[in-house]
């Protein structure tokens, strides 16, 4: 014998993916690029992580012919990305955090009428530049701006909290660090590398554009913050790697926790909120929906969009989280597409 190596047994790994959770949000999603994270806002617990479109990776371990190898890689869906590791345009999907940021800095009286504007500029510096929006509530306060995720409101809520208590904010959420994780994720950003943070990408990072970019599954975290008392735990996936502690614990008062949380509620009850057609009589549902506009200018109308929607329960018994993201949603519904294909795996989880 001139060598021998001893036998090396693989390890059983036990993963806290929830089996028909996973299905569900991939059957439901299959046909579209998307990213889905379900998970534990009270432990961190992740029980679904999709990406779509998918493949079988039973084909890395029998082969691919050189003609399906190539097909997987030439398709313009990109199946083999994982979707969930990267980074997109949040949109609305960021106002409640830029609601949570200005109460939390004093920068914002909740119960303020800023006055119901279709379109609004700082000043004239910006030139033809409007900030838009297509739903003005009357009266303008906090919680209908959430509700009926008015543009215009979070563009002015930013500007009132200013940069620097803004970026603060992002910073102490974790936005542009490593986020801890079994698996590499992209961090996400709230500016690009070198850029200015002006006052227009000021009032446009107010409700989710300028250049902020997140990952689904630290949004995901944060939004578990509602209802988990201002703290946010971290995000894990290995059953025996639970993490021994929160990953950022008391980033919001338990006050400004409980007021963003009843206008999440009133995004799903109010019958004029965005996410109202997932609503369920029987169980409290907290939600918001978001549409990224991906265009080059403000008079591009060729740009795509995509859709966001984030809902959770509020009851602690059965604490449930979903955030999905799907691209291309333009001229499909918008974030209104996402939310009624998530009708389907939100309701076989809780009423199984």
């Amino acid at each position: 014998t001139l060598a021998t190596k001893k036998v090396e047994n693989g390890k059983d790994i036990k993963l806290t993916i929830d089996a028909d959770l996973q299905q569900s949000l991939y059957k439901e999603y299959q046909n579209d690029k998307s990213a889905s994270v379900a998970m534990n806002p009270k432990t961190g617990e992740i029980l679904a992580l999709v990406s779509t479109p998918s493949f079988s990776s039973n084909d890395f371990i029998f082969g691919f012919s050189s003609a399906e190898w190539q097909a997987l890689n030439d398709d313009a869906n990109k199946p083999l990305t994982n979707r969930f590791r990267g980074t997109y345009i949040p949109g609305s999907s960021m106002k409640p955090i830029t609601a949570a940021i200005g109460l939390e800095s004093n920068k914002i009286d909740p119960d303020e009428d800023f006055g119901a504007k279709d379109k609004w500029q700082k000043d004239s510096s910006w030139g033809n530049y409007y900030v838009t929006t297509l739903h003005a509530p009357k009266p303008n306060n906090l919680n209908n701006a959430i509700i009926y995720s008015d543009n215009v409101y979070f563009a002015r809520a930013a500007s009132e909290i200013g940069k620097e208590k803004l970026i603060e904010g992002y910073e102490k959420l974790k936005i542009g660090s490593k986020i801890p994780f079994e698996l590499s994720l992209n961090a996400s950003q709230y500016q690009n590398k070198d850029s200015k943070f002006d006052d227009q990408q000021l009032a446009d990072s107010g409700y989710g554009q300028g250049q902020l970019l997140l990952n689904p599954v630290q949004l995901a975290s944060i939004y578990g913050v509602f209802v988990n008392e201002g703290t946010i735990a971290q995000p894990y996936l290995v059953i025996d790697e639970k993490p021994n502690d929160a990953w950022i614990k008391d980033v919001f008062s338990k006050d400004t926790v409980k007021r963003i949380k009843e206008a999440l509620v009133g995004v799903i009850s109010d019958s004029n909120g965005t996410g109202h057609s997932i609503y369920h009589q029987d169980i409290e549902l907290a939600g918001k929906t978001g549409t990224a506009e991906l265009k080059s200018s403000q008079n591009d109308t060729s740009g795509s969009e995509i859709g966001w929607f984030t809902v959770m329960t509020t009851n602690s018994d059965n604490p449930v989280l979903i955030t999905t993201m799907v691209e291309d949603v333009k001229n499909r519904g918008g974030s209104g597409y996402v939310v009624d294909h998530m009708k389907a795996p939100l309701g076989s989880y809780l009423y199984r």
